[in-house]
């Protein structure tokens, strides 16, 4: 206890504050500051003659009234809800629904009922999205280790006793329920419990090595070995992402990743020819090159500015309800449709990364990376491949294409980033900038 905050005026005139801030966890950082300014006080009213006693008394009635302090002070730090991410969350939900109203109706997909099938979807994941939101998901952070390791047995499990859809074992069978495990499901786990794990910036040496098998190497082998090769770059460029965010320095990281890019060059060499055979999609769609690029690049140049209009059908695109939903909507609604679409992916990362400049906790701050990423590639993705820049990969379309886990997932990520954005004035900086405080 600092020698000031012995005198009860003192203690009382900070417990009067306190009461009213509904934060507690803030609550050591406002005395903090509010005895720092209590303390410049009466040292200057010690050097007008003043004794201790009464200059202690009257710094603190020159602080003013406590209760307006703390009323003003729980304003600073109350719960706050991101509206414009959720707002911008809603248009891409509607554009999904309208989307799928219309593959309903052109009648071309052998999945029936898609819209109302992923308004199911939806609802179950807004209301999920509404349970983490309030959910303190720092209190999260204890099982991080215990998370990733579980993550990596459900993925070898999935490996090795899961369903094959198209060479690659990706669904894992719980009864009824079947979840994409070396999908969606085990990049957003793998992160979330990466992100509450022990920092780059605190490996020693040979602990650095065994993090990086572990965490790094072991996924990719996974992934690797299951046929997720989107998935796979997917979780690599998030955990290089996170691991430069918590390093020490530029060397420790270029020491750190080189063991990843090694297990992705032997990736890469033994699935040479399925690669090969996918950029010479890009590079020859005349010839032996990429029917479904081909496909998509006339469908999207035949759409025009307004589209073929509302529920158009075009059996010559491939599962128009997921990977192609978006050229899709190009091809009904046209081109102007198509950059408005653009513009709400934009706006919706863009907000998700300036929520990550606002954090001061290293473990909110963490998982906001990882959702950015994540989500990041899955948005870009699809509307790049819709007008043929990179090849046509296995890829949904977060919240717009059909997709039931998936759906509810993504929504559930962007609930943890609000629960995180609703806490943001809550929690103490690790940084010690404690908060400002006007005193009358």
């Amino acid at each position: 206890m600092r020698p000031i905050e012995e005198y009860k005026v003192v203690q009382d005139f900070l417990g009067r504050v306190c009461r009213q801030v509904r934060a507690r966890a803030m609550h050591p950082e406002i005395r903090e500051e509010l005895l720092g300014h209590i303390e410049e006080r009466t040292e200057l009213l010690m050097l007008e003659g003043n004794a201790e006693g009464p200059a202690v008394e009257d710094a603190v009635k020159q602080m003013g009234v406590p209760e307006d302090i703390g009323k003003s002070l729980h304003l600073a730090h109350r719960p706050q809800m991101d509206w414009k991410l959720l707002v911008l969350l809603a248009l891409l939900s509607i554009i999904g629904l309208f989307g799928a109203l219309s593959v309903d109706y052109a009648g071309t997909e052998h999945v029936t009922d898609i819209f109302a099938r992923k308004a199911v979807f939806l609802s179950i994941g807004f209301i999920l999205l509404i349970a983490l939101y309030f959910l303190d998901y720092r209190k999260l952070k204890k099982y991080s280790g215990f998370l990733f390791f579980i993550t990596l047995c459900l993925m070898a499990m999935t490996e090795f006793f899961g369903s094959n859809v198209n060479g690659a074992n990706l669904y894992l069978h719980f009864g009824p329920i079947v979840i994409p495990m070396l999908g969606t499901v085990s990049v957003f786990l793998l992160l979330f419990a990466a992100a509450g794990m022990k920092p780059a910036s605190q490996w020693g040496p040979w602990e650095g090595v065994f993090h990086i098998l572990y965490r790094g190497v072991l996924p990719i082998v996974l992934y690797s070995l299951s046929g997720s090769m989107v998935y796979m770059f997917i979780y690599l460029l998030a955990f290089l992402v996170l691991t430069w965010t918590t390093k020490k320095n530029s060397k420790q990281f270029a020491v750190l990743t080189l063991l990843p890019f090694a297990g992705l060059a032997v990736v890469l060499f033994t699935k040479r020819n399925y690669l090969m055979w996918r950029l010479e999609g890009v590079a020859d769609r005349e010839g032996a090159g990429d029917y479904f690029m081909r496909t998509i690049a006339d469908a999207v140049s035949s759409a025009g500015w307004f589209g073929q209009g509302f529920a158009t059908p075009n059996p010559g695109i491939p599962y128009v309800y997921s990977d192609s939903i978006y050229p899709y909507l190009i091809y009904c609604f046209g081109w102007m449709f198509g950059i408005v679409v653009g513009m709400v992916v934009l706006l919706f990362l863009a907000r998700m990364w300036s929520i990550s400049n606002v954090l001061h906790d290293s473990y909110g701050k963490n998982i906001v990376t990882g959702v950015i990423v994540v989500l990041g590639l899955r948005l870009l993705m699809p509307i790049i491949m819709g007008l043929g820049v990179v090849p046509v990969v296995s890829l949904d379309f977060p919240f717009i294409s059909y997709g039931g886990t998936n759906n509810i997932l993504d929504l559930a990520a962007v609930g943890m980033l609000l629960s995180i954005y609703r806490r943001k004035n809550m929690i103490p900086s690790e940084a010690g900038d404690a908060p400002s405080v006007k005193a009358a």
